[in-house]
């Protein structure tokens, strides 16, 4: 267990010194990781990429550097004014068909944004070092005949209004069949 201990204060600095820093830390902790570091309005940095690394050992590093709350983009600070390092990850869509593919395989009903807990579930399929590869054959396979078939005709109709990127995929997966990409996946990969 890592030695931790909270201090009182946010540590001061600007965060156009914090950048500098950032930007050091994550070339030593996370070495081949494409991090972007940028100031932020007021007191925030904005660390943005893609897949991975995972958001844990991206906070790990920042905690390692600097005394300042760190959020996903969007959540509401713990107190007003406190200075934070917001953890921008973006999803390719290999990793969220990976985690599309996880999730049906886990779960009585397809992925859906709009169900309560569907989110937190998929998030943490996703919260891993490389989500574009499961480290399973099937679903990996799975997932890359997902991407590859053509949007079947009906797609759109059957989305609900305002669909993510990963509803879109689970509609299509649905569509397409479940059982009937889990056949030609197990019989690619054996």
């Amino acid at each position: 267990m890592p030695n931790v201990f909270l201090r009182s204060r946010p540590t001061r600095i600007t965060a156009d010194a914090l950048c500098v820093r950032l930007e050091e830390a994550l070339a030593r902790g996370l070495p081949g990781r494409a991090i972007h570091v940028e100031a932020g309005s007021g007191d925030e940095v904005i660390l943005r990429w893609e897949d991975g690394p995972a958001a844990a050992h991206v906070a790990e590093v920042v905690a390692g550097v600097v005394n300042w709350e760190v959020r996903s983009p969007g959540a509401t600070a713990s107190k007003p004014g406190v200075p934070a390092v917001v953890l921008a990850r973006r999803f390719s869509p290999g990793a969220l068909a990976v985690a599309v593919v996880r999730y049906q395989a886990s779960h009585v009903r397809p992925y859906d944004s709009g169900r309560e807990d569907a989110g937190s579930d998929l998030a943490a399929l996703l919260d891993v070092d490389d989500p574009t590869r499961s480290g399973y054959p099937v679903p990996d396979a799975m997932a890359e005949l997902l991407l590859a078939a053509p949007d079947p005709a009906d797609l759109d109709e059957r989305l609900s209004a305002d669909p993510s990127p990963a509803d879109r995929l689970s509609v299509k997966l649905d569509i397409l069949g479940y059982d009937h990409l889990w056949h030609a996946a197990w019989s690619a990969v054996t």
